[in-house]
């Protein structure tokens, strides 16, 4: 009987594959592409050129709305979601040991038209296909001419230029459509951008929501079909003042989110933004940071997260080594797997699959990547501060040879991790950090030390700590020496509590709270500015009478 169970449970998981296999491969978007990809894998082919061995194609069908409020109007034209397809084009020349994959250049992007018309869009992927493959194979044909001119070491010889992978027929799911109450937001908008409107100092300023929703379709000639979702919902407030001096003082409140249901209340985003003005008129009138700093910093909310992605983002994947002797930039971590980088308090980990965290959504979760491998559910890159492992793609490298899954760039070579957590084994109560820098810069005999809560080098958000007093105060025209992996050696300790900054394709978890030692703070050296010329907006305030400035200049006629 029990076998029975176990075969008739088998039976169903085969037919439900089956049938949303089927209902794929139906799916208009899929037969467009599976046509047109049969007909160039099979036929394209010029007689002083290589045949293709590989093509692949991604559709991205995309929905996204906007309303942008100013000074309590609505600037935004549009009033529906708009909807767009766009397309890229992977063709490859040789096999899969020599086609030089990462080092072609691919730029092969179609926009689709609004119809979704079959023969229109074939005619067009065809046009780019015929383009991306003359572009492929005569830069392939260059590159095995200049191989036969140079001495290259075996070892990388030896490696394939792209890895073979399973072909995945799986659908993922389509895009969540479009749902919000048009009227509340626009009321919103035009409430929470009136608050600029006592201030006409700040000349120039908005608040705007972003929603996107997509779905992307990727079919290759290895056999994979696959369907995947994705989107986000953004909210930004923007403000920015110049004085005569021509300094331009600006800050921004921004946060990304997976459903417009996971925004802050009306209330809370009026707390934000009157915070966001209160800020910028502070660092106005702040005082500019004078002479240089080394020594302690605490990075708090936001400007722990920006740590971690400056630090980590982009360095922690492999760079395959051009075996045509062209330089690569940036470090080259793959010599130092096994070696310290980091303290060894520090953990990092790429963990694709986490959705929830804290009960908050991750936007950064992926469940395929764009070279349709699907991702190990979770990567230790860091461990202890000492290099694990590095991310990848389809590009072998000597200690990678086969793909991890973290491909985010269709037609580039980029990695992305998509949930990126540092963890730290030496925590302390939240409460407690500006305590422990106070005792860090007291053991060092500094004066002051320095907490950052934002790190954007445009407008980065630091204030000086008094030692001796606690008094905290703001300071201006001061930037972070760029951070670095070598940054996180000084780490001191991290708070007990856990943040989450969404992106769109990126989401950061980390520590709410760091403190490190040994943090360059300089002075902005301008030798010379713009003279600021300030055009008055009629939405402004006059700031002599508090009556709107349009209203005053009828009663002088």
């Amino acid at each position: 009987m029990r076998y029975k169970i176990v075969y008739s449970a088998l039976f169903l998981l085969l037919l439900t594959t089956a049938l949303s296999a089927q209902q794929l491969t139906d799916n208009f978007y899929v037969r467009v592409l599976q046509q047109e990809l049969k007909r160039n894998i099979e036929r394209l082919h010029l007689p002083d050129l290589e045949k293709p061995f590989f093509v692949a194609y991604q559709l991205r069908n995309q929905n996204t709305f906007s309303i942008n409020g100013e000074r309590g109007q609505i600037t935004s034209t549009a009033t529906e979601p708009v909807n767009n397809q766009s397309a890229s084009v992977k063709v490859r020349v040789g096999d899969y040991h020599r086609n030089f994959d990462y080092m072609m250049y691919d730029g092969s992007f179609i926009n689709l038209p609004d119809e979704t018309n079959a023969d229109e869009y074939r005619r067009l992927l065809w046009l780019e296909t015929d383009k991306a493959y003359k572009n492929n194979a005569r830069q392939y044909s260059g590159f095995v001419s200049s191989l036969k001119r140079v001495i290259v070491d075996e070892s990388e010889l030896a490696l394939d230029d792209m890895a073979k992978v399973p072909a995945v027929v799986k659908d993922f799911g389509e895009a969540s459509p479009i749902t919000v109450d048009k009227a509340t937001w626009r009321r919103h908008l035009e409430k929470l951008s009136k608050l600029f409107n006592k201030y006409p100092q700040i000349t120039t300023s908005y608040c705007r929501l972003m929603i996107n929703s997509y779905e992307d379709y990727m079919v290759s000639s290895e056999g994979t079909i696959v369907r995947r979702p994705g989107g986000y919902v953004s909210l930004t407030a923007v403000g920015a003042t110049t004085d005569e001096q021509g300094v331009t003082t600006s800050d921004d409140y921004s946060i990304t989110v997976a459903s417009i249901d996971e925004l802050p209340s009306l209330a809370a985003l009026e707390i934000h933004v009157t915070q966001l003005i209160d800020r910028i008129l502070l660092k106005q009138k702040a005082k500019p940071f004078e002479g240089s700093y080394m020594g302690p910093v605490l990075f708090t909310g936001n400007a722990a997260t920006d740590l971690v992605y400056q630090c980590f983002a982009a360095p922690l994947q492999t760079r395959r080594k051009s075996i045509m002797g062209y330089g690569t930039t940036g470090v080259d971590y793959e010599e130092k797997l096994g070696q310290k980088l980091i303290a060894s308090e520090l953990t990092l980990k790429a963990i694709p699959s986490l959705k929830m965290v804290d009960g908050k959504h991750t936007t950064g979760s992926f469940p395929i990547d764009d070279e349709g491998v699907i991702p190990v559910d979770s990567l230790t890159l860091i461990e202890g501060g000492i290099l694990k492992a590095l991310l990848n793609g389809r590009t072998p490298t000597k200690r990678f040879p086969f793909s991890q899954g973290f491909a985010r760039s269709f037609i580039g070579r980029g990695c992305t991790a998509g949930v990126l957590k540092l963890s730290s084994s030496k925590t302390a109560p939240a409460d407690s950090m500006v305590a422990r820098l106070i005792k860090v810069a007291k053991e060092e005999g500094l004066p002051a030390a320095y907490i950052v809560k934002k790190l954007y080098y445009s407008a980065p958000e630091i204030y000086k700590l008094d030692v001796a007093t606690g008094d905290i105060t703001l300071v201006n025209q001061c930037r972070i020496t760029p951070l670095s992996l070598k940054s996180l050696r000084r780490f001191i300790v991290a708070s007990d509590q856990t943040i989450l900054e969404n992106m769109a394709q990126l989401s950061l978890v980390a520590p709410e709270s760091l403190l490190i030692n040994e943090v360059e703070i300089e002075k902005n050296e301008v030798t010379s500015r713009p003279k600021p010329i300030i055009v008055s907006n009629p939405l402004l305030l006059s700031s002599v009478d508090k009556t709107p400035a349009v209203r005053k200049a009828k009663k002088g006629r």
